[in-house]
């Protein structure tokens, strides 16, 4: 199953807008971030509404030749609903934007800064929890 897939997926949706909503650090990359396009937030709005993140960028996926075989446009799906979607200025460099708990990575090339990221982040959760 492929993330464009899981988009629609009602348990992967519930999860996602549970994680959210508890705080949880989600981290994912490429087409990945098609998991957001139907998630809400409790008020009904997209998930994604006013929210920085990135994902394959609608060129990367005609570079490659994957536009007649997607179901939908990433970049235009979030875009779409409400999200600040941010591209690396050219295709194929690292890029990766954390806005609250959402971590979200462009391409291959962000998988490394965007598991740093993660790190980072679970780290911080660490030490809070330690000294609570």
């Amino acid at each position: 199953m492929l993330a464009l897939d899981l988009a629609s997926n009602s348990k992967v949706i519930h999860a996602i807008e549970t994680w959210i909503r508890r705080g949880t650090p989600i981290a994912m990359v490429c087409h990945a971030p098609a998991i957001l396009r139907d998630a809400r937030k409790p008020n009904g709005e997209p998930l994604v509404k006013g929210i920085a993140v990135t994902g394959f960028t609608d060129a990367e996926d005609e570079e490659l030749g994957l536009t007649p075989h997607l179901l939908f446009s990433l970049e235009k799906a979030l875009i779409q609903n409400g999200a600040n979607f941010r591209r690396s200025a050219r295709n194929w460099q690292p890029n990766v934007v954390e806005d609250g708990t959402l971590i979200t990575g462009q391409n291959p090339a962000s998988a490394g800064p965007i598991a740093d990221a993660l790190v980072a982040r679970l780290a911080q959760i660490a030490d809070v929890v330690a000294h609570q």
